[in-house]
């Protein structure tokens, strides 16, 4: 009897162990890969090129392929629905039809934008389009023939697509140069506009319309025509500092006034930091020079001995740091830039994992979050992650 009873229960034992067997089935998961640099998803197609990117009030204005955008990630960015550029949080696209060749960088700063009539070329047109960033209207004209019969395109320096063709300074001052028919003249010619908008009236539609009220400046330059020349202009405070190739390095004042100076010799970027002027340029042996200013571009002091890569870098504050990134030259490098005395410069790598075989285009430094535009979307990094040093090869 006891053999029997223990036969039995070591059925039932096996009996309910095989009914509480479950099948184990392996699945595979894959993981997406965590970048230093995350991509801002919205971004399809040519919006996905961006050229340029300015800060505007706790917003982010773009210009992409094509296209003119506004990213409003900070709070306190939205605007009533009726302004329709800004949704808390996400980027919106406008209609507003850019330029598709790269080359033709606009000129843009928080307020107001300037675009050649439609989707044309800076070089084809002697019309530029002027809109307020704030809100979507139709576009305020600079037409340049109203200003002089002899005026046939504004001018762009093809050479690439990292400065923008003309520029506005902090006061809205747009400055541009433009070519004329005028063959016999030893001169180049600029245009000078300062962009208002009446104030915007909540109760009134449509909004109001931007307006460019603008002079002419004709600039000599003896035994030379260099209307053709390339030129190159950068927006510093109130002011604007010009070269012009083979002529010579001009400041040029918001009332008009323009003096030529003793300066850099075909600089490839300018930007100020900390009270000092500073710009880059190519040495003819070989390397770069960084040269300072003091005194707003009025004189200058050059440095030599360093690396040519230099030459194709520019730079942005990012907090109490200079930070730079590379173009065309060694591509996806960002760095911070500090004096280590009054020759020598120290460089440090920081991470940029996540932005592999793109080349970098611009850099904003935004509420807690830095943003990276690139030739192939639009990256970003928070600021308390963002000096992290890029870990030895």
């Amino acid at each position: 009897m006891q053999v029997a009873r223990n036969l039995i229960f070591a059925s039932l034992s096996i009996l309910l162990a095989t009914s509480c067997r479950k099948e184990v089935e392996e699945v595979t998961v894959e993981v997406e890969k965590q970048y230093s640099w995350a991509e801002v998803k919205q971004l399809y197609g040519s919006q996905k090129t961006i050229l340029g990117m300015v800060p505007g009030v706790n917003a982010i204005n773009i210009q992409a392929i094509g296209n003119y955008a506004v990213l409003s990630p900070v709070p306190g960015s939205t605007t009533p629905p009726s302004k329709f550029y800004y949704s808390g949080g996400t980027l919106t696209w406008g209609s507003v039809p850019l330029p598709f060749d790269i080359r033709n960088r606009v000129p843009m700063n928080a307020n107001f934008y300037a675009y050649p009539n439609g989707y044309a070329e800076v070089s084809s047109t002697s019309v530029l389009n002027i809109h307020p960033t704030s809100y979507l209207t139709k576009p305020g004209y600079l037409r340049l023939l109203d200003l002089d019969p002899h005026a046939l395109r504004f001018q762009n320096n093809l050479f690439g697509s990292v400065l923008p063709f003309g520029v506005i300074n902090r006061n809205d001052y747009l400055l541009c140069s433009y070519q004329t028919d005028e063959y016999n003249d030893n001169a180049f010619h600029l245009v000078l506009s300062k962009l208002t908008v009446p104030p915007v009236d909540p109760t009134i539609s449509p909004e109001p319309l931007p307006a460019a009220s603008s002079r002419i400046i004709r600039v000599s330059t003896p035994g030379w025509r260099s209307d053709n020349s390339p030129k190159t202009l950068w927006a510093i405070d109130d002011y604007f500092l010009l070269w012009c190739n083979s002529v010579g390095f001009y400041k040029i004042m918001q009332d008009g006034t323009v003096r030529k100076i003793t300066g850099p010799i075909s600089p490839q970027t300018i930007f100020k930091w900390q009270g000092t002027v500073y710009a880059t340029q190519f040495l003819g042996g070989g390397g770069s020079s960084i040269l300072k200013s003091t005194d707003d571009g009025e004189t200058w002091q050059q440095f030599d001995g360093f690396n040519t890569a230099l030459g194709y870098c520019t730079f942005y504050p990012v907090g109490d740091s200079l930070v730079g990134i590379t173009h065309r030259y060694i591509n996806n490098n960002v760095f911070t830039l500090r004096w280590k005395n009054t020759t020598t410069i120290r460089l440090r790598d920081l991470k940029t994992d996540g932005l592999e075989r793109i080349n970098l285009t611009d850099l904003v430094h935004l509420g807690d979050t830095v943003y990276l535009g690139t030739d192939n979307g639009l990256f970003k990094r928070p600021l308390s992650k963002f000096f992290e040093s890029k870990p030895a090869e």
